[in-house]
């Protein structure tokens, strides 16, 4: 790790320059799990990275008092975290390791001309992502995959136009096109409404496969809720949001009931710093299993 520190401080990644390094705070890690980094993302990132399998880890962008989304703005993400260049490079990394990338179609309307690919988040790293999921046998590109109750999707989102998997309800089904393009395939998951509950194993195989959730704080809410989120990674932001009267700015867990009835806690892997941004990785679990039991009773 020393020697990595040592590197200059702008690191050659494909064919541009990321300025800043992560530097690396703590990292606990499990070596024996990282993936094959090339080496420019192994020097950008601070060391190595990896995820037993099968997993679905999220990641967030919040201001310094929490705020991860603001009512009525287009890109919040890229406001909330001050056009952070640390931020576009782990987002860009999160998604290179991903089979897919779940949104909610909330995230999808919100952003109107996104693409969920490693090289739209931080197009510096593009060559270097593109040989990590090569090395690692993905697709080019991460699949998307879109939560939607009510099947009111605009097919024509440019995010859409490699295709997507359509988790709905039946009611929703009946809402999409009757005969769909070939590259979108749907999975119905409930009647009027999508069960949150069967969204894993409708992601994942019993025995592999990596899911990025970069859902809204309503989705993660709820499943959150119902632990079915393995990881998260949360950049916070020097910035301060304020909360005015009548917004809605939630945190990553909107509308999810936990303290004081139920502890869900988390377990710190890693920190890492770019200037004034912090880069959080933890474990999800229970408080019992994170030493928290001198929690005052609910």
């Amino acid at each position: 790790m020393a020697d990595l520190r040592r590197c200059d401080p702008r690191v050659r990644v494909g064919l541009s320059v990321l300025v800043s390094p992560l530097e690396v705070l703590l990292d606990l890690s499990p070596e024996s799990g990282f993936y094959p980094f090339p080496a420019p993302l192994k020097v950008a990132y601070g060391g190595g990275l990896g995820f037993r399998e099968p997993i679905l880890y999220a990641n967030f962008v919040a201001t310094l008092d929490g705020v991860v989304a603001i009512d009525g703005l287009e890109h919040v993400g890229h406001i909330v975290s001050g056009g952070s260049d640390g931020d576009r490079f782990m987002m860009g990394l999160l998604r290179a390791c991903a089979d897919t990338v779940l949104i909610g179609a909330g995230t999808l309307r919100a952003s109107p001309d996104s693409a969920w690919t490693a090289e739209a988040a931080c197009p510096e790293a593009g060559s270097d992502y593109a040989r990590l999921r090569a090395d690692l046998g993905r697709a080019p590109q991460p699949r998307l995959a879109v939560v939607t109750a009510s099947g009111r999707l605009d097919l024509a989102h440019p995010g859409l136009a490699d295709g997507a998997l359509i988790l709905t309800s039946e009611a929703g089904r009946r809402r999409l096109p009757g005969r769909l393009p070939g590259r979108f395939d749907v999975v119905v998951l409930g009647e009027e409404r999508v069960e949150v509950t069967r969204l894993r194993a409708a992601l994942l195989g019993e025995e592999k496969g990596v899911v990025l959730s970069e859902a809204g704080p309503t989705l993660m809410g709820q499943m959150l809720e119902r632990g079915l989120v393995d990881e998260l990674f949360l950049t916070v932001s020097p910035l301060i949001a304020g909360e005015p009267a009548g917004s809605r700015r939630p945190g990553f867990a909107a509308g999810a009931r936990l303290l004081p009835q139920r502890r869900t806690a988390a377990g710190l892997i890693s920190v890492r710093r770019q200037d004034q941004h912090l880069f959080l990785r933890y474990h999800l679990g229970s408080g019992a299993d994170l030493g928290l039991a001198g929690l005052p009773p609910a």
